[in-house]
């Protein structure tokens, strides 16, 4: 269990995580998402000093997460029990307190790109079909998410994931940019063998949340933090006057009493910014009051 805080930091502000989980046997793993995390903050963060608004910069940190085969997300997701990869994404502008996300994407490694595209549609929640349909009228051409080491840990699952990387996980990104606009977004590629079009909790408004008042990603058990509403429920106590630590503390303390397995990044409107979980979670997080990203444990 951790919590990492700043108060009252200067915008522009950017915080990513890479997967909550147990770490435990896998330090390696977790040192290469940290390092990863990072790297794509250091790429984003001259973008949001030069006026680059937070849904641009989300989509870019995002799709480089998605392409980075060392998360749950993207080129690294794992595998359905029927051997599928269905991967969905979502992204909330706080501005208009508007969600889009798609579920149980296939044949595509950036489920994000569709999610974002979304942001100008009326209809902004696609399942696999509508998904599908959405790729080829972007032009998008189906390609494989699915890399050699997650389909050979799919067929160790079944004797214990001889592999040892396995579990669930979730990358995402919350931004407030210079003109103090929001947005949160949430990226997965689900739970290693779930049961086929099991949903998870980043197309839901408690895995992925923001608003004018603060901008909430979640990554861990998706049913837990569904259960729980977290992302909503933090923003809902900022809505109402704590600052988002002191939403966080709450959430973490509620979190911990029931045994729940879930972390998330969070800012609000105020400069607040708050980074916690239950178990361990790769992230990291910038603002104009570091010289280096602030490593979240």
């Amino acid at each position: 269990m951790f919590i990492t805080h700043v108060n009252q930091s200067k915008a522009p502000l950017i915080l990513v995580h890479g997967g909550a989980g147990d770490y435990n046997d896998r330090s390696e793993l977790l040192e290469l998402r940290r390092k990863t995390i990072i790297e794509i903050i250091e790429k984003a963060w001259p973008r949001l000093l030069q006026g680059e608004t937070a849904m641009t910069v989300a989509q870019t940190v995002i799709e480089q997460l998605e392409a980075a085969p060392v998360f749950n997300a993207g080129l690294g997701s794992v595998l359905q029990s029927d051997g599928m990869a269905r991967l969905s994404a979502s992204v909330m502008d706080g501005e208009k307190q508007k969600f889009s996300g798609v579920m149980l994407v296939t044949h595509l490694s950036h489920p994000s790109k569709l999610a974002f595209a979304l942001q100008q549609k009326e209809q902004t929640v696609l399942g696999p079909l509508g998904a599908q349909l959405l790729a080829r009228e972007m032009g998008l051409p189906p390609d494989s998410p699915v890399s050699p080491e997650r389909a050979q840990q799919w067929a160790n699952h079944f004797k214990q994931t001889a592999s040892g990387e396995g579990g669930h996980g979730t990358v995402g990104v919350v931004i407030k940019d210079l003109a103090g606009k929001l947005v949160a977004s949430t990226s997965t590629g689900g739970w290693t063998a779930n049961v086929p079009e099991r949903v998870s909790d980043v197309v839901t408004v408690a895995g992925n949340y923001a608003s004018g008042f603060a901008a909430v990603s979640c990554t861990g058990i998706g049913e837990e933090i569904v259960n729980d509403a977290v992302a909503a429920r933090i923003e809902s106590r900022v809505r109402d006057g704590m600052t988002v630590f002191d939403a966080s503390q709450k959430s973490l303390e509620e979190a911990t009493a029931q045994q729940r397995q879930y972390g998330w990044i969070s800012l609000d409107h105020n400069g607040n910014l708050a980074m916690a979980c239950t178990q361990e979670m790769p992230c990291a997080a910038m603002s104009g009051d570091f010289d280096v990203p602030l490593i979240g444990q």
